[in-house]
């Protein structure tokens, strides 16, 4: 065994040895100069000839200065020229050799011993940067002194943003080239690659937009697609030399800097808090859309003001304060969603998809601003890429489980449909026959209605609920009332009312409880909004009722879980039904629940019909009263024509308000029997009493 062992690692040792030695490639000597690179401002109209002769006039470049050439400078025309002086070392000599340069931002043209070696970018008037293309210089043998002093002149236009790479070497010509190509790469053409992605990804977003006109955060899509545009229009001045048409000359170099580097930095700083405010629920106001779009036009109208390269270098810090300004409206957003139980699961995920930028600008910042190595890329724009891919795929599963879910609810409601279609047809038949079989379907459909809704009084955690039914026509009502619950949780409370009486109403009873019941559901294990929840209710309602003439009115409500205050968070939306009533124990009044800044319009099942219902949000703490009932209680009338309006039940609940839920029940029909004496009722009349209670002391019914 031990002699195998020995024999086993001997071959890996040796085929190791193999492969690293296969493996290897050539090393080339280096030989850094970036410590000898002097400096001299001259008038933009010098030659070499000119400089050479003023060689005492040149002043050490340190590496500070390197950082931003435009200071250098004490006239904005004027140009840098930078010099290096080397003798070549014992290994180089008698090789092709290579000047390696990082980068130079700016325009530049480079000078062996007075021999012209090549140019990047283009000088005044018609200037354009080099951007950060990996700059490299070939000098052949023949134009060396293999022994003597070795003079490298460089002529620079320094930019708006000027630079140069603190990493600057000598070395043979397979390494300069490789590593002036790799660094072109990196820094330019995969972001352009990335461009060209995004601008795919921006297409295909604006056409979900249009797609998902219906979808209510169908803005999210189109942000999102906005978003993608002018994070391209932003990075143009990063791969600018691979595109000829800018390298070209048609736009100065001025005008590039202000229209797609500043313009695009406001402008996807801004689509992207629509984007989060979007991807959270959130909709601004206009007093907030106003001040977002003044932080958004100020410093774009500023930077076009500007004339100067050296006044664009300087704008940069002001461009940072009006991009974090944009910031202010979204961040206590992100915070508040955090926690929020039904909003934390979206704000985690959104700040997840964030991260990688977020990662980036604080890398940007120790190795940048920290000089700790000034020579990699910008990591915020690869950590940009990246979030937007996230983003990409979230919004991707997003509309997937939407149309899968669309799909399998369309399917259980066609088969819901269709059974109830044949029950209808049978019953109508046979109520069509004769008078006793009428009275028989009368019963039949009293008898449905009852079994199928639920007890009227009942008690949950921090709940006591007691529901008061009353038909019009023989025990068939076109009132409709259900609620949710889990394991002793009220999970939601639906009123509603169809219109019409007897056996229509009460047949459509039936079919709205079925979709009502589904919608709510589905809403709920989804988080949706109630207001899309009703929404979903009514297409489906007119799909379904085919060319049955008749509309629902009715408020659907949701509850949270209790907080350590003993508090619940109330949601519900409102379809076209009089308002509920809730008694507030902290307040000692009643108050009508109404929207007060923005209205509420629309019913249930008429095609065509525009509708909007908003939802309205409370907390409901211990002795709080909600009441809620069907138009058939308030226009309910006396022998004198007067209505009990919904006055008389605010004055009821403001005097019982301290009793249980079925008391404050028994006290509003007591009282609304003795107004009405020996008139007939004119409608059907429901009415819902849910009180809050210690949830504490709640004790599971058997």
């Amino acid at each position: 065994m031990k002699k195998n062992f020995i024999t086993t690692f001997i071959i890996l040792i040796f085929s190791s040895l193999i492969f690293s030695s296969c493996s290897s490639k050539p090393k080339f000597p280096r030989y850094d100069v970036s410590n000898f690179v002097s400096y001299m401002e001259t008038p933009p109209n010098y030659t070499p000839g000119d400089v050479l002769p003023r060689q005492n006039d040149f002043k050490p470049l340190s590496k500070k200065e390197m950082k931003n050439l435009n200071k250098l400078t004490t006239k904005d025309e004027n140009f840098i020229w930078l010099k290096i002086n080397f003798f070549l070392p014992e290994e180089l000599k008698h090789h092709d050799i290579g000047l390696y340069i990082g980068y130079i931002r700016g325009a530049d043209l480079l000078w062996l011993n007075m021999n012209s070696i090549r140019q990047y970018g283009e000088f005044p008037p018609t200037e354009t940067s080099a951007g950060f293309t990996g700059q490299y210089f070939m000098f052949p043998v023949s134009m060396l002194n293999q022994d003597g002093l070795n003079t490298v002149l460089i002529k620079v236009w320094p930019d708006a943003f000027a630079s140069i790479s603190s990493k600057i070497f000598l070395s043979e010509r397979p390494l300069v080239h490789n590593l002036g190509e790799q660094t072109t790469f990196i820094n330019s053409k995969i972001t352009m690659a990335f461009a060209w992605v995004m601008i795919v990804i921006f297409f295909m977003y604006l056409f979900l937009y249009f797609v998902m006109q219906k979808y209510e955060n169908k803005n999210m899509y189109l942000f999102f697609a906005l978003l993608n545009l002018y994070t391209v229009h932003f990075l143009v001045p990063f791969f600018m030399p691979e595109i000829s048409w800018i390298s070209s000359g048609l736009l100065s170099y001025n005008t590039i800097i202000k229209f797609f580097f500043y313009g695009g930095t406001a402008t996807t700083c801004y689509f992207a808090n629509s984007f989060i405010s979007a991807y959270l629920h959130k909709k601004d106001s206009k007093p907030v859309i106003i001040i977002r779009v003044i932080l958004y036009i100020t410093p774009v109208i500023w930077a076009f003001s500007l004339r100067t390269t050296k006044s664009l270098n300087c704008f940069m810090p002001i461009m940072v304060i009006f991009g974090i300004l944009q910031f202010i409206f979204t961040i206590p957003r992100l915070i508040k969603s955090l926690f929020v139980k039904e909003s934390r699961k979206s704000t985690i995920y959104l700040l997840i998809g964030f991260s990688p930028v977020l990662t980036g600008i604080i890398l940007d910042l120790i190795l940048k601003l920290g000089n700790l190595n000034p020579n990699l890329p910008f990591f915020t724009i690869y950590g940009w890429q990246v979030t937007i891919f996230i983003f990409l795929g979230s919004l991707l599963m997003r509309f997937g489980s939407m149309y899968m879910h669309n799909t399998e609810l369309n399917y259980k409601l066609s088969e819901f449909t269709s059974h109830l279609e044949e029950v209808v047809a049978m019953r109508t038949k046979e109520l069509s026959e004769a008078n006793f079989v009428l009275s028989k379907g009368l019963e039949t459909v009293a008898h449905v209605q009852k079994n199928f809704l639920p007890v009227k009084n009942k008690t949950f955690r921090g709940w006591e609920l007691s529901i008061s039914y009353n038909a019009l026509d023989n025990n068939v009502s076109g009132d409709l009332y259900d609620y949710y619950f889990t394991e002793g949780i009220l999970d939601g409370l639906g009123i509603f009312d169809v219109s019409g009486h007897g056996i229509p109403a009460g047949l459509m009873t039936i079919l709205a409880k079925s979709i009502i019941s589904q919608h709510f559901i589905t809403g709920k294990t989804q988080a949706e909004p109630l207001s899309n929840v009703l929404e979903d209710i009514n297409k489906s309602y007119i799909k379904e009722k085919v060319n049955v003439e008749n509309y629902i009115t009715g408020i659907l409500f949701r509850f949270s879980e209790f907080n350590k205050k003993d508090v619940c968070s109330v949601e519900f939306a409102n379809a076209g039904h009089p308002y509920p009533l809730l008694y507030s124990a902290a307040e000692e009044k009643v108050i009508e629940l109404k929207q007060e800044d923005e209205k509420q319009y629309g019913i249930l099942g008429v095609e065509g019909l525009e509708v909007s219902f908003p939802p309205i949000n409370f907390r409901a703490a211990q002795n709080d009263v909600i009441v809620c009932f069907t138009d058939g209680l308030t226009d309910c009338t006396n022998k004198h024509g007067d209505d009990f309006t919904k006055e008389r039940v605010i004055k009821i609940l403001q005097q019982y308000h301290n009793e249980s839920a079925i008391m404050i029940m028994n006290r509003i029909m007591d009282k609304l029997e003795d107004f009405k004496g020996n008139e007939n009722y004119k409608d059907d009349v429901t009415l819902i009493v849910l009180k809050r209670v210690n949830s504490k002391d709640y004790i599971e019914e058997i």
